[in-house]
This record gives C-alpha cells, structure tokens and sequence, in this order.
C-alpha cells in the first residue's frame, strides 16, 4: 500500500487517488519518521546533557553524578532512535534506567512516556501490555528502594508512583488508539483499492461483451450480405449467355443486397464512434421484420417458409436475438444446403419462452462459400444472454435442424440493441 504523503493527490494502489492529509506540521513528520526520532530523542535528553555537563565542570564534588547523568541521557536517547521498530526493547531499556534509585537517570522519566506511546502505536497486543508491566516494575522497584535508602515517607512516594503507574497507562492507550486510527484508515484504503480495481475490471467486461456482440452482429451482417451476393453473381453467370436480360436483373440485386449490407455495417461501426458524432442511427431489426428477411432469402431462390404462433415479443433485445439466429440459420443453409427442396422456419412464443426452429432437406453438400464455424457459437452467445440453448445437427433422413430456446427473463448480462 503506498503511503500517503504531502502530495496533491496520491495514488494508492495505482488506483485510488487520495486528497492530501490536512495540517503541514501531520504531513511533514508522515514524509521524515527518522528526522521526528531523532527531534525527540535530542529534544526529551538535551536539557538533561546540558544540566549534567554543567554539574561535571562547575561542581567537582559531583562530577561524577553529572557524568552518569549524562550517559543515562545518552542511553535514553540512543533507545528512542529505535522506538518504531523494537518499541518492546526501547521501553524495557528505559525502564531499567528508571529502575535506578537516583537523580541521575531524570532523562528517563521523560523517555519512558514517549516509549510507552510508540509501543502502543507499534507494537503488538502483548508486547504492549509486557511493556505496561516492565515500567510499572521498575516504579515499584524505584519507589521501594528509595526510602531504605533516605529517611522519607513510604506514603507520599508510593502514591506517586501509583499515579505515575496510571499514566504509563494512558500513554499506551494513546498510542494504541493512534495504531488503531492508522488501521482503520488503511483498511478504507485497501477497500477502496479493491472497489477500484473491481470497477476496473467490470469496466473490462463490458468492453469484452461490447466487443463480442459487435463481432456477432458484425459476422451476421457480413456473412448474410456475402452469401446473398455471391448466390445472386452465380446465378447471374450462369444465365447471363441464354437471358441476358435477367441476368442484369439478379445483378442489379446483387448491388442492392451489397448496398443494404454497406448501411448495416455503417449502423454498427456508428456504435463505435465518440458521443456527439453524430452517427446515423437505423433502428435494429426485430422479430416482426421475419416476413421481409425470408422474402429477401426467397428471392435468391431459396424455397423458404415462416410460420409463428403466439404474441408478438414486446422486447427489442430479444427480438433482435431471434432475428439473427433465423439470419444465420437460413445463411448456413443457403451456403450448405443449396440443393434443399424445403427450408421451414418455425417461430413459436408462449408462457415466457420463445422456441425457435429452422429445418432444410438438403444432402449437405459442399457450397461455393465456405465460413470459419463461428456462426453456431454466435447463436449460442445470443441464445445464453436470454438463459436459452442452441442445438444443431443432422436429421433424418437427411438435412439440418437448428432449434434454439430463448426465455424472456435474461441472464443479467443482456444484449442491447445498437
């Protein structure tokens, strides 16, 4: 997880971008841990350094308090510089020094608060309350040794030192409620890390069915056109010597068929364009334009009939979807069946499914156009968005059956029109 430093905007996990934390002062320390170590190192030991030095040059009858006052200073200090990677260690250190029954370890009362807080905040669950014990310890050690050693009152001591107890204990709670505050924010973080990358990756999908769906409709457009023409230019071939007059006639419908093809293509590449393009849009074909796509099959020779039953499909997307499967089953036959002498389309809608079915009676034979077998995993893609199937194969005693199921409540990822 990137750290979130002083910057305008900060990138977590190369996906979320986070505002700037508030406060110079919180962004700074964020950006220079070290440099804060050490600013509270020298800072909670330089007026200690300074009384000990001066004690060592001025009295001579306690030169050497001042020295070890200083090499406590020192100690504390050099224990602090470690407070956020071993918090445990630093508070069991400086705890020792407090355990001392003298003046000279003073630096260490100071330094115990600031360890106590860094291990709440960076240490684990029971290292902390390991800690809370080892200073409480070395309280207790101090304040029973004190008083066997100077006549003085064990009461006044032995409260302080309970309040001083107390303390350490708000000071790793501080701490602990600051690491838990620093988790918390980490966790939203990664959360929200998570939804961007989920956002990501959904954005993906929709790109990959969008794309499939234009490849679908795209295949359907294009294969239909192409059959059609090239059936149409064969037959225009083959009587252009004997009618010459007819064979300009299928021609002048090879040109419309390909000019019908051209405006379907520029309908979908349309979809593709930027918002505001301004792409002439024509409306999708539907279920009900059945009737004038086996007429155009019709008139290239093939011997096709319609037959439905139930109401009209009220859904667009579902309309579309069984116009195109009878498209590319009647565009299969016409490549694979040309010598069928009866091509029967049956569309049937009822009680929230649609049933459709194309038969032919073809042998199969080979045909002049050949495709690259995408034209039945089309269907089935078209058929899974309305939870439904596509099953095709050889009947007996001869031809092709194709039926495919369609129900009108859609899986959740649903074809839309163009």
């Amino acid at each position: 997880m990137t750290s979130v430093t002083g910057t305008p905007d900060v990138s977590v996990g190369g996906a979320v971008a986070l505002p700037r934390p508030p406060g110079v002062l919180r962004r700074f320390t964020a950006r220079h841990p070290r440099l804060v170590d050490w600013t509270l190192a020298i800072g909670t030991q330089l007026p200690v350094l300074a009384i000990g030095i001066v004690i060592a040059a001025v009295d001579l009858t306690q030169r050497i308090d001042g020295l070890l006052m200083v090499a406590a200073a020192v100690v504390a200090g050099g224990a602090l510089l470690w407070r956020r990677r071993w918090p445990l260690a630093v508070v069991l250190v400086i705890s020792a020094l407090l355990a001392l029954p003298t003046h000279v370890v003073v630096g260490a009362f100071v330094a115990v608060y600031v360890a106590l807080y860094s291990l709440g905040a960076y240490g684990r669950t029971l290292h902390v309350w390991l800690g809370v014990a080892g200073a409480a310890v070395a309280s207790l050690v101090s304040t029973l040794v004190v008083p066997a050693i100077e006549t003085m009152d064990v009461g006044p001591v032995v409260s302080i030192n309970l309040v001083g107890i107390a303390s350490f204990v708000v000071a790793v709670l501080l701490g602990t409620s600051v690491r838990a505050r620093r988790a918390y924010v980490a966790a939203l973080i990664a959360r929200a890390d998570d939804m961007a990358r989920d956002r990501d990756r959904q954005a993906q999908l929709a790109v990959a069915a969008e794309r499939a769906r234009i490849a679908r409709e795209m295949h359907d457009v294009v294969s239909h056109g192409l059959t059609v023409m090239v059936t149409l230019a064969e037959g225009s071939a083959a009587q252009v010597a004997r009618d010459p007059e007819r064979a300009g006639a299928t021609m002048r419908r090879v040109a419309d068929a390909g000019r019908d093809s051209l405006a379907e293509m520029r309908r979908l590449l349309g979809v593709l364009r930027e918002p505001g393009d301004g792409a002439e849009l024509a409306p999708q074909p539907a279920a009900g334009d059945l009737q004038a796509l086996v007429a155009s099959f019709r008139d290239v020779g093939m011997p096709v009939r319609l037959t439905t039953s139930g109401p009209a499909i009220a859904d667009s997307a579902l309309a579309l979807t069984v116009h195109r499967i009878v498209q590319e089953a009647l565009t299969n036959a016409m490549r694979h069946a040309s010598d069928a002498g009866r091509v029967e389309v049956d569309v049937r809608h009822g009680a929230g499914v649609v049933r459709v079915e194309i038969v032919d009676d073809g042998s199969g034979a080979p045909a002049s156009t050949t495709g690259a077998g995408r034209g039945i995993v089309g269907m089935r893609e078209r058929a899974a968005l309305f939870a439904g199937d596509v099953a095709a194969g050889p009947r007996e005693p001869s031809g092709w059956r194709v039926v495919a199921t369609l129900h009108e409540s859609p899986s959740p990822v649903q074809e839309r029109p163009a």
